[in-house]
């Protein structure tokens, strides 16, 4: 039997969602797929590419896929107009490594053909235009509990850009909110979290970012993001609340605004059934990792970012 590789057709989902879970059944915070699951949080989107999303497969049986896309970047403050290559998926079993590296080479000479300088392979400084809310929450990047994607990918060109760590926190019963220092009167508001720029909002279809904002005599002091994410309960026992935004005013720092957010959000979370928490941020913030670590968050898993030049380089002269 010979290794062949198709691009994505529904035919091959089944297969490709069984890969999916068994490569990450011992990743607690990445939620498992269904088909059911693509087929509302990642084929309908408007960058949804087929041509990109490619299956290997022996014998009838896939055994691994790569999704590389051609999108904008997913954050509020990232031009809508500049789109840029990635690799957002890649999954594989750990013992064909020739298959992760097929996929790897046929997904990066299609990215090569957009005229892209570099591909993105699970970063994080573009955004997140696939798999929110079911890979490591809010901030989908490649676990270093992964070592064989990380090693084809390494083989592949594509070399580490980012570092991040994974936060997680147990909520089993109701959280003490941090109180602010005494001479600032804060004031929080709780809203849905607009979504005017599209792409944003396409990325967090099928969940229901809400922000919560704190002011202090009409002044923005500073604001937070969260999401609950309930597909993790088949791993996790419920579902998890995790934070994928946060920010206070310069004016306003060491002034304890930024814990009473957090704590805000996991109260939140309690009371709406999460009994988990999660958060990503940069490996170098030590102050943040800090902050989250009197709150409860331990560090879970370090998470890496990767790319890949697609120009040739110049010949010698």
């Amino acid at each position: 039997m010979s290794l062949t590789i198709h691009t994505y057709e529904r035919r091959w989902l089944e297969g490709m969602v069984e890969v999916y879970n068994r490569e990450t059944a011992e990743e607690r915070y990445i939620a498992p797929l269904t088909a059911e699951l693509f087929l509302q949080l990642v084929e309908p989107k408007s960058y949804f590419d087929p041509k990109g999303l490619f299956v290997a497969e022996e014998g009838g049986v896939v055994l691994g896929w790569i999704h590389a896309c051609v999108a904008a970047g997913s954050e509020s403050w990232q031009n809508v107009q500049q789109k840029d290559a990635r690799i957002r998926m890649l999954l594989f079993s750990r013992r064909r490594l020739d298959v992760g590296q097929e996929l790897v080479r046929q997904a990066t000479a299609w990215l090569k053909q957009s005229g892209r300088e570099k591909a993105l392979a699970i970063d994080a400084s573009r955004g997140y235009p696939f798999y929110r809310g079911l890979w490591c929450g809010g901030e989908p990047m490649l676990p270093v509990t992964l070592p064989h994607v990380q090693a084809v990918l390494e083989i592949g060109g594509y070399k580490t850009n980012q570092q991040s760590i994974l936060l997680t926190a147990q909520i089993d019963s109701p959280p003490q909110v941090p109180a602010t220092a005494p001479d600032v009167a804060v004031e929080y508001r709780e809203e849905m979290t607009p979504m005017a720029h599209e792409p944003m909002r396409e990325s967090w279809v099928g969940f229901e970012p809400r922000s919560i904002n704190a002011t202090i005599q009409g002044q923005y002091a500073g604001s937070i993001g969260y999401v609950l994410i309930p597909h993790t309960q088949a791993r996790l026992g419920s579902s998890c609340v995790n934070i994928w935004g946060l920010g206070v005013d310069e004016r306003f720092r060491r002034k304890g605004i930024g814990g009473a957010l957090i704590g805000r959000v996991l109260e939140a979370g309690y009371r709406l059934g999460a009994r988990h928490a999660t958060v990503g941020t940069q490996l170098w913030n030590a102050g943040a990792q800090l902050t989250y670590a009197k709150l409860g968050y331990e560090p879970a898993c370090v998470m890496v970012g990767r790319e890949c030049s697609l120009v040739e380089p110049a010949p010698n002269p």
